[in-house]
């Protein structure tokens, strides 16, 4: 690339337009809303988007044309949205960002005919943008910070404003930047801003989908004041369960293995030093011989006395005591505290020889001790480890414990919260009037299939009454419908592809609302 360029070269204008105003009508995904709905963007109720990413020009060195069966599936199976992530060096000549490859815009072109025939929104999206992509490798400059970035990444969503101002609304958005992040809410306002007031200067009709900031985390009100601007969350949370195992996620294999519903579990234990606080780890449930229990210690206050029962027996003690044990921990000063933590790896575990109705674990001398997991394992079924909470000053509280060994959560408490906890944010923003998409979604293919589609179900719920529209990450691959490649699936042979039929069936479940 050459960043000193800051102009861009002219495109010619191709034919593509006029061919799409005709079918307009047939593609205009909306329902009646209010002039007051904050989904109502123009004249399209976003909301009501549903469909899929599609990646043949998501990385340069093996981009494709795009597919025209895909949007003919999307079709056939319910769905009426695209999203094309794309890496800007796939339409731009090597080493300079400003030449445009015509006959890869052309491309471009035909997959937006293809969801005008086949009653398709696509939304255009700089997955990599000259001077910033959230994957690597990095950018040689920083869209940020430098000015030739900045102005390149304008003149890219300029030409494509030129090239498709005559297409209408209901069939093409822009999608400025995929998950922007490392930078400050200072810079980021101002490069989506720069684009946003380009694009509209062309066609102040386009629909601008603008990621949440700090990986489509944040909605900012400063987009507010700009019409058919729509903003992008996520739907990746928790990361435990949307990218467990993920080759390209670091430390992902060390995840352990997810859960829906969650089980949130307190990793500490308070002793009679602090009563107010002090109670028992309880694991209620059918629990046979044989089952493992073990918490894995992480720190504690100079003295605690770890004591477990079964339906009221002892049945395991462990002492951690700093001055009786000195060689068994290391001190740790934090102000003018001095805390504790095992030379070694340390765990108490428990085995237990009959069965059982209730386990209490419980620290019975000194102040506090914390532990960082929880695991169980019942004979025959896989291990279930927790990561617990660590949150200064929460109460223990009882678990159930299913038959396979899994924790459902306390009674009362919703499984959902940490859901609505992420959510909480973009529906307030919604409040103020701030129109909202989920730009991507769904599970990597090592999550266990039946926890990925309780957890799908969580997410869909959570956005039908938020009244949002989403997009799963791919279409065909480990996120998507299609050639998954899950080893705990039962494959439908599909147009010559492996269709996953109880993931779509729970996707066509909340097509519209």
């Amino acid at each position: 690339m050459k960043p000193g360029r800051t102009e861009p070269t002219e495109i010619k204008m191709n034919s593509l337009a006029p061919k799409l105003i005709a079918v307009a009508l047939l593609v205009a995904c909306t329902l009646p809303a209010t002039a007051s709905d904050p989904q109502k963007v123009g004249s399209v109720d976003i909301s009501q988007w549903r469909g899929f990413n599609l990646l043949e020009k998501y990385k340069p060195h093996n981009q494709t044309p795009f597919n025209e069966d895909d949007f003919k599936w999307i079709e056939e199976l319910g769905f009426n949205f695209v999203r094309l992530p794309m890496d800007y060096r796939c339409y731009t000549e090597t080493n300079d960002w400003l030449k445009f490859k015509e006959p890869m815009l052309k491309e471009i072109d035909q997959a937006i005919e293809f969801g005008a025939k086949h009653r398709i929104h696509v939304c255009i999206n700089l997955h990599r943008a000259p001077g910033f992509c959230i994957n690597p490798p990095a950018e040689a400059t920083d869209l940020w910070k430098d000015q030739a970035p900045q102005d390149a990444f304008v003149a890219h969503w300029t030409m494509f404003a030129k090239r498709y101002q005559h297409i209408p609304q209901e069939q093409l958005s822009f999608n400025l930047l995929n998950e922007p992040t490392r930078n400050t809410r200072e810079s980021y306002v101002k490069v989506n801003s720069r684009a946003i007031e380009a694009i509209h200067a062309v066609d102040p009709k386009r629909i601008i989908v603008v990621d949440g900031n700090n990986v489509g985390k944040d909605a900012f009100p400063e987009f507010l004041k700009y019409s058919n601007v729509v903003q992008a969350t996520r739907g990746y949370h928790p990361g435990t369960i949307s990218h467990y195992k993920a080759s390209w996620v670091k430390g992902s294999d060390k995840m352990p293995e997810p859960t829906w519903p969650p089980s949130k579990v307190i990793g500490q234990l308070f002793g009679p030093v602090k009563k107010d606080l002090k109670a028992p780890l309880v694991l209620q449930g059918d629990l046979k011989p044989g089952t493992d229990i073990t918490l894995k210690l992480f720190q504690f206050s100079s003295k605690a006395k770890l004591q477990a029962k079964a339906d009221g027996k002892v049945i395991g003690e462990l002492l951690c005591d700093a001055k009786a044990q000195p060689a068994a921990w290391k001190p740790l000063k934090s102000g003018k505290y001095t805390y504790y933590e095992p030379a070694k790896e340390l765990s108490f575990s428990l085995k237990l020889a009959t069965g059982a109705k209730e386990i209490s674990i419980e620290n019975v001398d000194g102040d506090w001790i914390k532990f960082t997991e929880l695991s169980l394992q019942v004979p025959g079924e896989a291990r279930h480890i927790y990561v617990t909470d660590l949150s200064w000053g929460a109460k223990q509280e009882a678990h159930t414990v299913t038959g396979d060994g899994r924790l459902l959560p306390p009674p009362g408490a919703n499984p959902s919260q940490t859901l609505v906890n992420y959510l909480k944010p973009w529906r307030d923003f919604s409040a103020q009037g701030g129109a909202v998409l989920v730009g991507e979604w769904g599970c990597h293919n090592k999550t266990p299939h039946p926890v990925m589609l309780a957890w799908m179900k969580a997410w869909l719920e959570e956005w039908k009454q938020a009244r949002y529209g989403w997009v799963v990450w791919n279409f065909r691959g480990s996120f998507g419908i299609l050639d998954s490649q899950r080893s705990d699936v039962q494959y439908e042979d599909w147009h010559g592809h492996k269709l996953d039929r109880e993931m779509l069936k729970l996707l066509q479940e909340y097509q519209k609302y």
